[in-house]
């Protein structure tokens, strides 16, 4: 039973930060998730961008075209196969990435004991 309290601290902490993280980044967890996989630079795949984020390919379908209707990625055609989409970080991205490298951000106590092993 206490493992299930302990759980619902973690839920309860995760839902408090992507809260405060949409007020001051005013971009959803996932949206900075996929912004992270892209911060190197490279182009990727969505496969590739699913595989980083852990989400289904069509969960990630949507943040991606969240992302790109706010100008942060932009989608080319494959250059070996046209079937594939690839997508790259906007001058735009790249100037939040580095925003958001440079901003502290804030975690619950029980966030922080969780990650601080990092």
């Amino acid at each position: 039973m206490e493992l299930i309290c302990k759980i619902k601290n973690i839920y309860k902490a995760l839902y408090l930060f992507e809260k405060e993280f949409v007020k001051n980044f005013d971009m959803t967890i996932n949206e900075a998730m996929l912004l992270c996989c892209m911060k190197d630079g490279k182009p990727h795949s969505a496969c590739e961008i699913a595989e980083f984020i852990g989400l289904s390919n069509s969960r990630v379908s949507k943040i991606i075209m969240s992302v790109e209707e706010r100008g942060w990625i932009i989608r080319e055609i494959g250059a070996e196969d046209k079937r594939k989409m690839i997508f790259s970080l906007s001058e735009e991205g790249g100037k939040i990435v580095k925003t958001m490298k440079k901003q502290p951000i804030p975690l619950d106590d029980v966030l922080f004991k969780l990650i601080k092993d990092e």
